[in-house]
């Protein structure tokens, strides 16, 4: 059964996979972006991280092919590179180099702009969704309670247009809340965590003299010691991308001396390498002040009928930790088992609840890790967290079970509870050796 028209308020990953998901319940939908749009489309201003490196988790890749079959082989064609995440990976963790045998879960490393215009093709040639784009949306209509469309400014002309479901996905820059209380709709504050983090993020050509045994190398920082670490991945053919993290203002310097210092000062000295030797192709792009934010939108009892949000205007993690992708996906396929069986226009909040319990798993192992750099005292159960996640990471070098176990929950294809698996505790408590022959 269709109902008659949806709208999608921000033409990015979240938004471009909510019109998928609306498009087989509604009969028109139409999806609404500030910036201008092109098949060719590079970096946008609506998208100011696509400057840096995005990991398709592995259970956001199975979303996504639920969603558009061979999507994921559609993106390598196009550039975009599978790793396995154990054999093709190498890992500096803390306490040593992490296992490099098969683990079965694949990665798959694609720049922002590929994966979204490879999407955006495929979800406008759907005959009942159409995009409107240069809309800078600047707030709701609403009528007896209910959400009836939106109003802004396309070409310096009044833009006015009107929905049975308005959806919000314009991203971390959302402006929900104001929206809402211009029509005393009131959301509690914010839970926000600073990871005081920063990356700077760099584009450079394969060089033919460069031979690696790896597709993605990676250096994880830990509070409160480890400030620096890095990511080197191909990505769309014939590329690197080197991201540089900081962390408590210990952040890379945007010039190419600097840059190749901070590098160099890795223990993965791989990162380095292609620093040193290989050609640029991209500025420096550095964003600094990397943090988490949660929306408690699922909390509002006077929450409007006709409206939905997902996302980063729901719930934007560190960019650092690579979550927000796959957590976009998963609210998706969310919004899409729940229209099955329900109004959502009518019962919007079983929605929002939905998007609350997918976040609490991702925005608890998030911000876990950033509360140490936070400074201030950290609660006993986030203290025992760290403590354990600690040991745990500290386990894996000298144990292929142990990092199996947690490279699958960091890729959300199982949950935590996987790391307490008493095969797992037992060899984290005994304190496993790194193995001398991992790297």
């Amino acid at each position: 059964m269709y109902s008659d028209r949806a709208l999608v308020i921000g033409a990015g990953f979240a938004g471009l996979l909510a019109a998928r998901v609306l498009s087989e319940s509604y009969g028109d939908v139409v999806v609404v972006e500030r910036d201008r749009l092109t098949a060719d489309t590079p970096h946008r201003p609506g998208v100011p991280q696509a400057h840096h490196p995005h990991v398709l988790l592995a259970r956001g890749a199975e979303v996504l092919d639920g969603l558009f079959p061979r999507l994921c082989a559609e993106l390598e064609e196009a550039g975009a590179v599978r790793s396995d995440a154990g054999s093709d990976h190498l890992v500096r963790l803390p306490a040593g180099w992490a296992p490099r045998d098969h683990l079965g879960t694949s990665v798959l490393s694609v720049t922002r702009t590929t994966l979204e215009r490879t999407i955006r093709k495929r979800v406008l040639k759907l005959p009942n969704v159409s995009l409107v784009d240069g809309v800078a949306v600047r707030g709701l209509l609403l009528d007896r309670g209910t959400v009836i469309g939106v109003r802004g400014v396309r070409d310096d002309d009044l833009f006015t247009d009107y929905a049975d479901l308005v959806v919000d996905a314009s991203g971390h820059g959302s402006k929900l809340v104001p929206w809402l209380a211009e029509h005393g709709v009131h959301c509690p504050a914010p839970m926000i965590v600073n990871g005081r983090a920063s990356c700077a993020s760099r584009l450079y050509h394969l060089d033919g003299d460069l031979r690696f045994d790896w597709k993605t190398a990676r250096e994880p920082t830990r509070a409160p010691d480890l400030t620096r670490g890095g990511t080197a991945s191909e990505v769309d053919g014939q590329r690197w991308f080197v991201a540089l993290v900081g962390a408590a203002g210990d952040a890379a310097p945007a010039d190419d001396d600097g840059f190749a210092e901070y590098a160099a000062s890795l223990r993965c000295q791989d990162i380095a390498e292609i620093v040193k030797t290989a050609a640029p192709a991209s500025p420096v792009h550095r964003t600094a002040n990397l943090r988490s934010r949660w929306n408690r939108f699922h909390q509002v009892p006077d929450w409007p009928r006709g409206l939905l949000a997902l996302g980063d205007s729901v719930v934007s993690l560190n960019p650092v930790h690579g979550h927000g992708l796959t957590l976009a996906a998963l609210s998706c396929a969310d919004l899409r088992h729940l229209l099955r069986g329900n109004d959502l226009a009518r019962h919007p909040l079983l929605f929002q609840r939905a998007v609350a319990r997918t976040a609490k798993v991702p925005w608890t192992s998030v911000t876990t890790a950033d509360l140490g750099w936070s400074g201030r005292r950290i609660p006993p159960r986030v203290r025992l967290r760290r403590w354990y996640a600690r040991r745990l990471t500290d386990a894996a070098p000298g144990s292929t079970r142990v990092y199996r176990a947690y490279v699958r929950v960091t890729q959300m294809a199982d949950h935590p509870a996987k790391l307490f698996a008493p095969a797992v505790i037992w060899r984290v408590l005994s304190g496993s050796r790194p193995r001398a022959t991992a790297r």
